[in-house]
């Protein structure tokens, strides 16, 4: 009875923990535009976006990189896709290699969480970033008891732990929409989470 209850929990956590890792990626019905996308983000505008970047309503002083992408309809489907389905679970929105190439990427600057996209067209963007913040934390495990023979009786001693430290990473998805609406325009944003 042992061996079939063993073999049944072995059967059914198998078949759990492959389902937990089968992630179905949606992708925008519209199709990428190459052309239009290229044109947008070409360099040869005079227009800047100039932003910062909040986690939890403070700067983000940690390395960060920070991603434009230009709003076409493409993308304007992915974000649709990503208000419906999340960033996490079993079906996830997601955008092609080939328009995620299409992107310009900057990083945070100093500790006030400062970033600047330039030679930009007038047009709407849409910024992002992904953040890890890494903690150190400290547990310990229990490894025994020490235990001591006195003129024949059994004495224990106290708990024997042993301490050891292990990081705790927390990944933040930042995002916010900017629009330039003339050449030479300056335009900022504040993305956070």
């Amino acid at each position: 009875m042992k061996c079939k209850i063993s073999l049944l929990l072995i059967i059914t956590t198998s078949y759990f923990s492959q389902a937990q890792k089968n992630i179905e990626y949606i992708y925008p019905k519209v199709a990428f535009n190459q052309a239009i996308t290229s044109n947008i983000l070409d360099n040869t505008g005079t227009s800047k976006i100039k932003g910062q970047a909040l986690l939890k309503g403070k700067p983000v002083s940690y390395f960060m990189k920070v991603s434009l992408f230009p709003l076409t309809d493409y993308f304007e489907n992915y974000l649709d896709l990503q208000k419906e389905f999340g960033l996490k679970g079993k079906k996830r929105a997601s955008i092609s290699p080939e328009a995620l190439s299409y992107r310009i990427i900057t990083k945070v600057n100093g500790t006030n969480g400062t970033f600047e996209f330039v030679n930009l067209k007038p047009g709407k963007y849409y910024v992002e970033g992904y953040l890890n913040v890494v903690k150190e934390k400290k547990s310990a495990t229990y490894e025994g008891q020490d235990t001591y023979t006195f003129e024949g009786s059994l004495i224990s001693g106290p708990p024997i732990f042993k301490e050891f430290t292990y990081n705790k990473v927390n990944g933040y998805y930042i995002s916010g929409f900017a629009e330039i609406k003339n050449e030479g325009e300056v335009a900022t944003i504040i993305i956070k989470n």
